[in-house]
């Protein structure tokens, strides 16, 4: 008996059943990011570069405004392994205007831009089976104009108190040490 059609058909079934599954949809390449033949809700982002045949994750994307005044995150699955889509954005974040302002190169890679009042981060991530997961996380940055010790003018002070000093009814003591059981 020969079993050959039989997996061909297990396969193809299979295949199918994986693509039915997906709940993506395909995103234009870097190449055309600003072109006007791009889907509607794609045209919302044309200040970054996105790479070829990449897919977007609809459950975990997020688009605010639009075009180069976007905020929110873009998630995209790629069959590219995690190093070459770290490469592409390094290489291509630039031409779109970012500037480079930190990067970690890791089992999970993240890279940070900036350009004009806005932050990018990019966060590449190894699939556990074929290829890597981008979010390409872009907002508002925090203003300068602020101290160090504030945060987002809330009256937050980082300034470390004396271990003494009561603090609104909150004091710090130090632990005793561990007993030892025998």
């Amino acid at each position: 008996m020969n079993a050959s059609p039989l997996r061909l058909a297990l396969c193809l079934a299979a295949a199918l059943g994986l693509a039915a599954c997906s709940r993506g949809t395909d995103l234009p390449p870097a190449s055309s990011a600003a072109s006007g033949d791009q889907p509607a809700n794609f045209q919302l982002v044309t200040d970054i570069p996105i790479p070829s045949g990449a897919t977007m994750d609809n459950d975990r994307s997020l688009i605010l405004s639009d075009r180069d005044r976007w905020t929110g995150r873009v998630v995209m699955r790629l069959f590219n392994s995690a190093n070459e889509v770290t490469s592409f954005y390094q290489q291509l974040m630039p031409n779109f205007g970012w500037q480079p302002m930190m990067s970690v190169i890791a089992e999970t890679s993240v890279l940070t831009y900036v350009r004009g009042d806005r932050a990018a981060t990019v966060q590449v991530e190894r699939r556990t089976v074929m290829g890597s997961v981008v979010s390409v996380t872009v907002a508002p940055k925090q203003s300068d104009g602020g101290s160090a010790s504030s945060y987002g003018g809330g009256g937050y002070d980082s300034t470390p108190m004396p271990r003494s000093a009561p603090s609104g009814g909150v004091r710090s003591e130090q632990l005793p040490p561990p007993s030892s059981r025998r």
